[in-house]
């Protein structure tokens, strides 16, 4: 059976298709001779073990030596390695961003904590990306974001701090030297950079639901907190609508999506999306079992989150982790949310893209719950303000990217993590 793709990112002509399954990065065509062709692809050469090689290494440089007979004695210490009932080690691509006129593909792989950038040429026809720079942070990275010039990215880490590094810049070795530019208090869950009125600032959501604008480069110069919404859970998308950036949409562990004036740190309104997801939760969104208790409740939260415009109307389509369905609203001129649709799917949904120009949008779906092997992609599109399946339209380009995908795995148990966002979660013991 085919694993299914991680993630999926389509650039904003609408041309091609950038996906991960495990520690590969796969590019395809989406329009022309390139159609449903596999045009680029990298694989991921660090294996799990080299992080806690290097590891062995520096306690090695610790250690201390006893010198007997002018030859130096080292008791070389064991790989560390997970003790029982540990999670598994994952060699997977966490995350993959566009930069700007497609210049740049950014990725963050979870082998060794590093960013990658990778120079796109559309021409090659023999590779389209090529790695030009490998990064290694302190703390794993968790989000990614590239200035409007293409040439600083943002990095947000696990452990609060976000990080300023040239896109074209010398790879710095010591992990010493990577100074942090601001910091919260909490794991980062996502990082924007806007430009305001001449101004950039940073924009980060964390793990304790909160929402910081820092004015960059001054970075120690903090903005505002966004405050009003009652957020309760962490933050997992921040989006700002292209058709005006002054307004910010917030979402993550809790059932509403917020709407934000960031700029003027005014809270807007909310909507509630708890009535049109709950008939999709299973036991699959229980709490793990060591958190258990009878009051348990099935858990929802937003994976991602897009803003559409089709004929002259803005809307905003949501994706909850792991359930087979998309929900549309529509925001309105006086910037309320209004419920248009629940466009139910036959698979769980794993990530979605969008084409914003044809308002189609792309999911890689989680299709083998049911044992059998079909199309990994489908293709859905915004017409007269309803969602649409478009895949009977898009079936010869479904199946070839599916054919194409070379990652095969016995059952669902060889699967790396799919729905991962949910574990942002925080819990305590019971």
């Amino acid at each position: 059976m085919k694993h299914p793709f991680q993630i999926v990112l389509a650039n904003e002509a609408g041309t091609h298709l950038f996906s991960s399954v495990k520690n590969q990065i796969l590019v395809f065509g989406l329009t022309g001779a390139s159609q449903g062709k596999l045009i680029g692809s990298w694989i991921d050469p660090v294996d799990n073990l080299q992080p806690l090689q290097k590891q062995q290494q520096e306690k090695i440089k610790k250690l201390v030596t006893e010198v007997e007979d002018g030859d130096k004695k080292v008791k070389v210490p064991k790989i560390p390695t997970p003790g029982p009932g540990a999670p598994p080690i994952y060699n997977y691509i966490r995350s993959l961003y566009l930069s700007h006129q497609d210049k740049y593909l950014i990725g963050i792989s979870d082998s060794d904590k590093s960013v990658l950038v990778f120079e796109i040429d559309y021409q090659n026809n023999e590779n389209c990306i090529n790695l030009i720079k490998r990064q290694i942070f302190p703390k794993r990275p968790s989000s990614i974001t590239v200035d409007e010039e293409d040439d600083t990215i943002i990095v947000a880490d696990k452990f609060g701090d976000v990080y300023s590094m040239d896109i074209k810049g010398p790879v710095i070795d010591d992990e010493k030297k990577l100074a942090p530019i601001l910091g919260h208090v909490s794991m980062l869950s996502e990082v924007l950079i806007v430009k305001r009125n001449a101004k950039k600032f940073i924009i980060t959501g964390d793990r304790d639901e909160h929402i910081r604008i820092t004015n960059y480069p001054k970075t120690y110069v903090v903005k505002d907190w966004l405050f009003g919404a009652d957020h309760k859970e962490f933050i997992s998308v921040l989006n700002i609508p292209k058709f005006d950036d002054s307004l910010l949409i917030s979402g993550g562990g809790d059932d509403f999506i917020s709407l934000w004036n960031w700029h003027e740190s005014k809270f807007i309104t909310k909507f509630s999306i708890k009535d049109y997801v709950t008939q999709f939760l299973t036991d699959s969104h229980l709490p793990p079992e060591r958190f258990l208790t009878e009051e348990s409740e099935r858990e929802m939260c937003i994976s991602e989150l897009i803003v559409l415009t089709s004929d002259s109307k803005h809307y905003i389509v949501i994706l909850c982790e792991n359930i087979p369905a998309l929900i549309l609203l529509e925001l309105t001129s006086d910037l309320t949310f209004n419920y248009v649709q629940t466009f139910t799917t036959t698979f769980s949904i794993v990530d979605i893209t969008a084409i914003e120009e044809s308002g189609t949008i792309i999911a890689s779906v989680d299709n083998e719950q049911d044992g059998e092997d079909k199309n990994l992609i489908q293709f859905y599109k915004l017409s007269n303000g309803k969602l649409q399946d478009a895949s009977i339209s898009n079936a010869s380009i479904s199946t070839s990217i599916t054919e194409l995908n070379p990652e095969i795995v016995e059952s669902r148990h060889d699967f790396y993590p799919l729905y991962s966002v949910n574990t942002l979660r925080k819990r305590s013991e019971h």
